[in-house]
């Protein structure tokens, strides 16, 4: 069974007529900017493009009706999201407004006074970011066609038991406009202000409107700041979401105001580097109505890649639409299943990373550790051992602490065949090397995890905690059209095209058996959700067999020998391991950063699978469903909304689904991040030691 996430760009758009262009036509010079190798594009170009193109009343109703449809049949939480997250149990540790969705759109269509289609779909992206699900997204793919970049990557550590905004980082690699003559000298200066605002505040209220990760402020002002991560097989810089942003800047440069620690005040504006992103088809988009056609509309865009112009940037734009890797992330549920992976966690996989031994003038983080030329290695305090494809395995230094291992599992992207069973043998091979050099305890880096595999998230649970369930339950939401789905998807052939509404593919929680029926769907269970009573299947988990599990030796730590440390950016999978370590066996939870002296998250966005629009409208369209009232129709546009269409329990015999379960989100123990610790992981490795019993 595979769930493919593409892109369904089937609609047919009613014929626009744009206006002819012309020399003052700023999608023609963004064009020509974007196609010189090397060169920026003005922020003048690329705001008069985007904000070229009218507000048309008949693509807004298409739009607003998509997006409509896809949430009320399959948004699990559209009436939780009602809910004000602060009265939940726990829910102190939230900062996060109530969202009536549904209202909101039809807010959203009553407006008519739009002043351009821009400003119009970004206010449904806003709508959806609001609701603070890292699961749910609006992204329109007209606007994703220029990446902002700023040189300067800021973080919020605390000094002295002061917390404030000061430069993590300088790339000069793209840019030096607005730098002094040494752009290192800004690094640890103090940020007063931004754009005339104190800075805590500014970088605050931005990522509050635009992250969209977490219920959690703390976690959304870490998103915003630089950070360093494991990335693939090297420790790297990840600017944060600040310096690195897809919404248009309100202005073409950032002014900042400095104290440097010389005591000096320097005033600076930056201005943002514009680079064209891969969504951005240069070779066609030569003026505003070509851009219309081929970045906007829905049906021009999918129609004319097969026009038999050569244009090498079409091509991959082409082979990137239509891989589960490029939109969300494709990753194998269990044994060849596939979803989307959650809009966060690709949001700040597009951001980049900086390799951390071509950080100009800070630190290196070459690849095993080893010192380089710029400055110290990332980390000093443990070797590495060993590193897969999910994780890096670290032995600390010293007879203090030789006990001591660690784990830094940076995603769960991982999947397995009959063929190929690394991802998951591999990630087992590196604790037992851990454990053959005298490791005993353990700690587990979860930094920056978006997730990936549920499938492999079930692995690690049962890897070291064998003797329990693994899996979480979970149910999905159910409709009249859910119903009927149900019912077609059940008489196929397993050999059809996979359907989520193909109850076989589900074991009942009940019965611990595979559904050989359409009960799960048709014998649905009402909820109260915020006021409302909602329906939804009957609870259930993934089916889960790894057939190479013989060959697999448990991992054995006590879990009193074991920390996790996040911070806050352990996302969907990713939080499915934090959270039954941490509330079913007792293992001590650490996360840092955030907002000083306010607990944090040590993990996010846990609610059920998440699926795009794509996908779901390709499942009905091979179901052939026809006659349902709110059938959900494909947009107008190149845009997909994202969603989390099912709800996972902390517990079996839960009520409130784990997304809104607020009172098991806030760690143990609060670190406050440092500019030493911020810029060397292992130095809070080691502050976990020491909390070890010995």
């Amino acid at each position: 069974m595979k769930f493919t996430s593409i892109l369904t760009l089937t609609a047919a758009l009613c014929a626009v007529t744009a206006a002819a262009p012309s020399k003052n036509d700023s999608c023609t010079l963004m064009s020509q900017q974007a196609s010189k190798r090397g060169a920026s594009m003005s922020y003048g170009a690329v705001k008069g493009c985007f904000e070229s193109h009218p507000y048309r009343p008949d693509v807004a109703e298409r739009s607003l009706r998509s997006v409509e449809r896809m949430l009320s049949n399959f948004y699990a939480f559209v009436e939780q999201a009602k809910q004000d997250p602060v009265k939940v149990p726990g829910g102190s540790i939230f900062k996060s407004k109530p969202v009536d969705i549904l209202g909101e759109l039809a807010r959203i269509r009553r407006k008519k006074d739009w002043k351009s289609d821009y400003e119009f779909q970004n206010a449904i992206a806003y709508l959806l970011l609001s609701v603070n699900d890292g699961h749910l997204s609006y992204t329109n793919y007209c606007y994703r066609t220029a990446v902002f970049r700023q040189p300067i990557s800021l973080y919020a550590p605390v000094v002295n038991g002061k917390q404030s905004v000061r430069v993590f980082h300088v790339n000069t690699e793209f840019s030096s406009k607005g730098l002094p003559k040494d752009p290192a000298s800004l690094t640890e200066c103090e940020v007063l202000t931004i754009n005339g605002k104190p800075a805590m505040q500014y970088v605050q209220e931005f990522t509050d409107r635009t992250s969209g990760i977490s219920k959690d402020p703390g976690v959304r002002l870490n998103d915003a700041f630089a950070s360093t991560s494991w990335v693939g097989d090297r420790w790297a810089i990840s600017p944060g979401g600040f310096a690195y942003r897809w919404e248009l800047p309100e202005k073409s440069s950032v002014d900042y105001t400095l104290k440097c620690p010389k005591n000096q005040t320097l005033k600076l504006t930056v201005p943002w580097d514009i680079r064209a992103s891969d969504m951005f088809e240069i070779d066609y988009s030569k003026n505003q109505k070509a851009y219309w056609r081929y970045q906007c509309d829905a049906n021009g865009y999918y129609d004319n890649y097969n026009d038999g112009k050569n244009s090498n940037n079409r091509a991959n734009s082409a082979k990137r639409l239509t891989s589960p890797r490029f939109i969300n992330g494709g990753v194998s549920i269990k044994g060849g299943v596939s979803v989307t992976v959650a809009p966060a966690t690709t949001t700040f996989q597009r951001r980049g990373a900086l390799p951390a031994e071509e950080a100009s003038n800070t630190y290196d983080a070459p690849r095993n550790g080893k010192s380089g030329s710029k400055g110290p290695s990332v980390i000093t305090q443990a070797k590495l051992v060993d590193y897969t494809t999910t994780t890096a395995f670290y032995k600390m230094n010293g007879s203090k602490y030789s006990d001591v291992c660690v784990a830094v599992i940076s995603t769960q992207m991982a999947e397995f065949s009959d063929d190929d069973i690394s991802d998951y043998s591999e990630f087992v091979q590196g604790f037992h090397k851990l454990q053959n050099q005298g490791c005993k305890k353990l700690i587990l880096d979860m930094t920056n995890n978006g997730g990936g595999s549920v499938d492999f998230s079930y692995f690690i649970n049962h890897v070291f905690f064998p003797k329990t369930e693994p899996y979480f339950v979970q149910d999905l939401k159910t409709n009249d059209l859910v119903r009927e789905a149900a019912k077609k998807a059940i008489k196929r052939s397993r050999n059809a095209p996979p359907s989520i509404f193909d109850a076989r593919f589900y074991v009942s929680a009940a019965t611990d058996k595979t559904y050989k029926d359409t009960s799960m769907f048709l014998k649905d269970v009402k909820h109260k959700r915020a006021g409302s009573t909602v329906t939804f299947s009957q609870k259930n988990y993934f089916e889960h067999k790894w057939p190479f599990m013989k060959k697999i030796k448990p991992v054995q730590f006590k879990p009193e020998n074991m920390a996790i440390i996040t911070n806050g950016f352990c996302g969907s999978a990713c939080s499915m391991v934090a959270t039954r370590f941490s509330v079913m066996h007792g293992v001590k939870t650490y996360a840092i950063g955030g907002i000083t002296n306010r607990p944090l998250s040590y993990f996010t966005f846990p609610g059920g699978f998440v699926m795009d629009s794509g996908t779901l409208l390709m499942d009905i369209k091979d179901l052939k469903l026809k006659g349902v009232k709110n059938m959900p129709v494909s947009s107008p546009v190149v845009a997909e909304t994202s969603m989390a269409v099912g709800e996972i329990y902390t517990f079996e015999n839960s009520t409130i689904p784990l997304e809104y379960d607020a009172q098991y989100y806030a760690a143990n123990i609060h670190l406050d991040q440092d500019p030493v610790s911020a810029r060397h992981p292992d130095q809070v490795w080691v502050k976990i030691a020491t909390q070890f019993k010995k």
